[in-house]
């Protein structure tokens, strides 16, 4: 489990608006500096964001806070243009290429990017252990959403987990999460929101397209997930209060979203 100050109970996406055409780099750098202000430490992204655009607009963002104040966690295995590989040496210099992008030292956790079972090898493991070792690297874990998570646990080399947290989860996935934990692994909770109904306007800035076109995209290709009934603040507030999860990532475009997400959370701004 990951015993971390610097690991808050919520935590900002840095992807899809934030990787490209979405957003703004300057909007984004400007949202990732507001959420540190208002207690936010964990922020997550990774290097198939953007091609990399993901990571280097977090590290910009980053650049006036000390390290020791923030947990970065990219991932691994898919990698720039959405090519998959879970080789040692290709999951090697996808890291070392996000650790150049964010301008660090070091990662604070690395999560393998929804590895089958049978890529979840000893020879990949032992190679981001020795990067634990030489202090390049805090923690590893998976990300993902069935049975690659439950070989994860099971093999008792991970530190944590990230799989999705909301009110649509079915009792399997409610069951995976509580063994994570149980295991004495962390659980991060993406997804969030994922089904609470989205709102009526027009979209009036550039991330309120990216939102509709998801949207619009997920239609067509059957991913949309299936209502909740409930609105954005009712879903945060179902996933921090379900005990699933040890923080949650959430995704805005919005100062407003932000911090009202923040004060959900109970986090203190900082002085």
């Amino acid at each position: 489990m990951i015993d971390d100050a610097a690991f808050s109970r919520l935590g900002f996406g840095v992807t899809g608006p934030h990787a490209g055409l979405g957003l703004s780099r300057s909007a984004t750098q400007s949202l990732i500096r507001q959420a540190v202000d208002l207690g936010v430490t964990l922020f997550d992204t990774g290097p198939a964001y953007g091609n990399g655009e993901a990571e280097k607009r977090l590290g910009q963002a980053l650049r006036s806070v000390p390290r020791h104040q923030v947990f970065i966690t990219t991932k691994a295995g898919v990698h720039a243009g959405r090519k998959r590989d879970f080789s040692p040496g290709a999951v090697e210099m996808s890291f070392k290429d996000s650790l150049d992008r964010l301008g660090s030292g070091h990662i604070d956790l690395l999560l393998l990017h929804g590895p089958s079972p049978d890529e979840l090898d000893a020879r990949l493991i032992r190679r981001l252990e020795a990067f634990k070792e030489r202090g390049m690297l805090r923690h590893i874990g998976v990300c993902g959403r069935g049975p690659e998570l439950d070989t994860a646990i099971d093999l008792g080399a991970f530190d944590a987990i990230m799989a999705p947290v909301n009110a649509g989860l079915d009792t399997a996935s409610r069951d995976r999460l509580q063994r994570a934990r149980q295991a004495g692994m962390s659980v991060i909770g993406i997804e969030v929101m994922a089904g609470a109904a989205p709102k009526s306007a027009l979209p009036a800035s550039r991330g309120d397209l990216w939102y509709a076109a998801r949207r619009v995209k997920q239609v067509l290709t059957g991913h949309a997930p299936a209502g909740s009934g409930q609105d954005a603040s009712e879903a945060l507030d179902w996933a921090l209060k379900s005990e699933l999860a040890d923080a949650l990532v959430f995704l805005t475009t919005r100062q407003r979203n932000l911090e009202a997400n923040a004060r959900a959370a109970g986090l203190a701004e900082r002085t």
